[in-house]
């Protein structure tokens, strides 16, 4: 037990270091120290349960098609517990390119998510390497390529997706920004996962996203009342899913029909 805690801590020192040298690059380059804050804030914390983890992973997709200028599309690949499938997408695009990628078995999210190293790539470098993918990627417009991997040092968790339709459209800032969203992003997943097999996360995961439409209507009337933001928003059903220990998708449903109510 001592040494699991032991290797647990340096885990988080490592990862605490990395991130403090994140910031530092990202903030000296186009992103503002301020907005480099909130988006850290958006993304940061425990993830309580599926709903949690669904809401967490689509907020940092919308964070980073806002903070990359190239990214056209952005996607999120879940590629563990013995699933493949894309859990969250910013448009069509994201959908079809993913998809030729999992038939295929070859492309930038694929080799991503299987060699934890960050894959930056146009589609004329790509040919060689991955020539059917790119030749569907070209029918779709994509030109560039940034991939990240999802991942704690003992788990492959899929990876979080790019795609341009400029070429060379992503640069080493930007590859600084998308790990540092997804380390933070990896770091909450891992800490849930671990006391949940990876098939259960996986599955859980799945479901949750197929039933978040209380949870965006409930948001979207919390926004409308009371004047605030999306992040916003998901704190107070956060906070209250926490105090009155129930599901996300519970209370988010149970609001919704109060407010449907006139209650």
């Amino acid at each position: 037990m001592a040494a699991t805690a032991d290797s647990e801590r340096a885990e988080a020192d490592e990862s605490t270091s990395r991130a403090a040298e994140l910031v530092t690059e990202v903030a000296t380059g186009s992103v503002a120290p301020r907005r480099l804050a909130a988006m850290l804030s958006a993304v940061g914390g425990s993830v309580r349960d599926d709903d949690h983890l669904a809401v967490l992973l689509k907020r940092t997709a919308e964070i980073a098609h806002e903070a990359v200028d190239g990214a056209s599309s952005v996607g999120v690949s879940i590629l563990f517990g013995g699933l493949t499938y894309t859990a969250v997408h910013t448009d069509d695009r994201t959908l079809e390119v993913d998809r030729h990628q999992y038939e295929i078995g070859e492309g930038p999210c694929l080799e991503a998510a299987r060699t934890g190293e960050i894959v930056r790539v146009d589609v004329d470098a790509a040919q060689q390497r991955w020539p059917e993918f790119v030749h569907a990627a070209r029918e779709e417009g994509v030109r560039s390529f940034l991939a990240a991997p999802l991942h704690t040092a003992d788990m492959k968790l899929g990876s979080f997706n790019l795609y341009g339709t400029a070429r060379d459209a992503f640069g080493s800032i930007d590859e600084s920004i998308l790990e540092l969203l997804t380390s933070t992003v990896s770091t909450a997943i891992g800490d849930y996962a671990r006391v949940r097999s990876a098939r259960e996360v996986a599955s859980g995961l799945q479901d949750a996203l197929e039933h978040r439409a209380p949870i965006e209507q409930a948001k979207g009337i919390l926004m409308a009342l009371h004047g605030v933001d999306s992040d916003a928003a998901f704190g107070m059903l956060s906070a209250e899913s926490q105090r009155a220990n129930r599901k996300l998708r519970d209370i988010a449903r149970d609001f919704v029909e109060s407010v449907s109510r006139g209650e």
